[in-house]
């Protein structure tokens, strides 16, 4: 069954895309409302420059950067001298915004249109992804996760 039905039979059409300049707490909560785990991330352009999951925010949270994230900045580090709540807030307020360019992975996986659902699951084996953009030519024309995967196999 998976062998003989391609990416276009399963895939969605309604390509939910995420600015690479919205904050990562934006970006969770969009993921969040949409009832979706990641999605391909556009620029100011509409073009196609990476991908946001959730595991990605997470990381940011568990991972902080020196550059970027707030996470783990301190503000709740007991160093001897107390801490007044005006002076954490001050200190959040200055800390740069982590966006979705700051935590995105920087790779646009993509799988024509005619690819059989085989061929995209092995794809996403191989590559350790969940979703992969549905190309006709060089147009995104829809997105294929790991579930719809699953979907087509439970029947």
């Amino acid at each position: 069954m998976i062998q003989t039905r391609s990416v276009k039979d399963l895939m969605n059409a309604d390509i939910m895309t995420i600015a690479d300049d919205m904050t990562t707490d934006e970006a969770a909560r969009y993921l969040i409302e949409h009832e979706i785990s990641g999605a391909p991330v556009v620029d100011e352009q509409g073009h196609l420059v990476g991908m946001l999951s959730m595991t990605d925010i997470g990381r940011s949270v568990a991972e902080p950067s020196e550059a970027g994230s707030s996470v783990g900045s301190g503000i709740y580090r007991d160093d001897g001298a107390e801490v007044a709540l005006d002076d954490a807030r001050q200190r959040s307020v200055q800390e740069p915004t982590v966006t979705v360019r700051d935590v995105m992975t920087p790779a646009v996986h993509q799988v024509e249109v005619t690819v059989s659902a085989a061929e995209a699951a092995r794809r996403m084996v191989a590559l350790h992804v969940h979703r992969l953009v549905v190309t006709k030519g060089r147009e995104p024309v829809g997105i294929v996760t790991s579930m719809d995967l699953l979907k087509l196999m439970a029947g």
